[in-house]
């Protein structure tokens, strides 16, 4: 009886674990969660406008302007709705001097990218006739575009058509499972394809290679452990497009918030236009974009680059930082395991009020739960 009781204490201390860290998931999705009736001016130390930004900012979040310039948020006015910032400088981008080469050689032997919707209702409203769709939102149609430019190109798209309705603080979540389970493809990237709900539709609207279309926002999130693999990887699609596209990348955001890029080191999101753009511009654009990621991922490639290995660029300061498919994920479970192991050290010691009971109670949990797999049976007869 007094073994079936120990054991039972034991799980119910792990579930009470991942109750908490359940919510602490659910508390880091409401993190990533932007509000889209919040509308934030980022404004320059010399109070000028440098954009907008739906969703307030924190204290800490970075911006890299369209002119490449890098600015730090320090201060957040909830009563104006604005955000002071401070200039760090130019932001130094990659060198993208291989782009120049006539000749690029793609030999990689394998080419696949991922595609999902977090937002599934986002939509285009001077087309849609809505903003919000709760069945399927227009950024499917902005989806569907990408992936067929990429398929032209001779890239294996994987793309998912689920939902993550409704849109709210757990659309990440649940759209994590999405995420997850396009990655066991064994993609070189992936991208949450979104728009932006700032409502004036000339924040975006441009021209590219005499063509009307919209800008592309890029957000990275900077509460993971890939953050900087992550912001890598954003600022190398910027430079490709200042070099092949000029004005095509409106700028880069970095947020609080995951938005799932802890799964892999090239995850990042594009936001397509806003909302008040008209549709047809912003297809436009996915055709440009496409090109840009493929130059990105696959132009100046020297070597194979097949599933899980990175894309070797001839000039060395190109090649992406961080080839770590998937660390992020293993990255997360050894967390986990390390605050189990505590949280039971924790409880051990509690229930004994020594080391040495701390120790004995926590070898008698693992041989009771496992049945005697880790350990060894208990061999003391009662």
């Amino acid at each position: 009886m007094k073994k079936r009781t120990r054991a039972i204490a034991a799980w119910l201390a792990l579930a009470l674990l991942c109750s908490f860290l359940m919510g602490a998931a659910d508390l880091s999705g409401q993190a990533n969660e932007r509000d889209e009736n919040e509308v934030y001016r980022l404004m320059t130390p010399d109070f000028r406008e440098l954009t907008q930004v739906t969703g307030k900012p924190d204290q800490g979040d970075e911006y890299i302007s369209g002119d490449n310039m890098h600015y730090r948020v320090t201060r957040v006015d909830e009563a104006n709705k604005t955000a002071e910032t401070e200039l760090i400088g130019a932001y130094r981008m990659p060198d993208v001097s291989w782009l120049d080469e006539s000749a690029m050689s793609v030999t990689a032997l394998r080419r696949a990218i991922a595609l999902y919707c977090t937002h599934s209702d986002e939509s285009y409203e001077p087309t849609d006739g809505t903003s919000s769709d709760e069945k399927r939102g227009g950024i499917y149609d902005v989806a569907d575009a990408f992936r067929n430019a990429m398929e032209e190109k001779g890239v294996t798209v994987y793309q998912s058509d689920e939902t993550h309705h409704p849109h709210d603080a757990g659309a990440y979540r649940r759209s994590r499972q999405t995420a997850m389970q396009l990655l066991e493809e064994g993609v070189d990237c992936i991208i949450d394809i979104h728009r932006d709900g700032i409502p004036d539709p000339e924040s975006y609207e441009t021209e590219v290679k005499g063509k009307d279309t919209t800008q592309v926002r890029l957000l990275v999130g900077r509460s993971n452990q890939n953050s900087g693999a992550n912001k890598d990887f954003a600022t190398r699609l910027k430079a490709v497009a200042d070099k092949v596209y000029p004005g095509l990348i409106k700028d880069i955001f970095i947020g609080k918030g995951s938005y799932n890029q802890d799964l892999m080191s090239r995850a990042i999101l594009f936001e397509f236009g806003t909302y008040t753009n008209e549709k047809e511009d912003v297809l436009t654009s996915t055709r440009y974009m496409a090109d840009v990621l493929y130059r990105t991922l696959y132009g100046g490639v020297t070597g194979a680059a097949g599933v899980g290995s990175d894309v070797q660029y001839k000039n060395s300061k190109t090649a992406p930082a961080d080839g770590g498919e998937g660390k992020g994920g293993w990255g997360g479970v050894l967390v986990l395991i390390l605050v189990a192991g505590v949280a039971l050290l924790i409880f051990a010691f509690v229930q004994t009020g020594s080391g040495k009971g701390t120790v004995h109670k926590v070898k008698r949990t693992f041989q009771e739960m496992s049945g005697g797999l880790f350990g060894g049976r208990n061999r003391k007869k009662d």
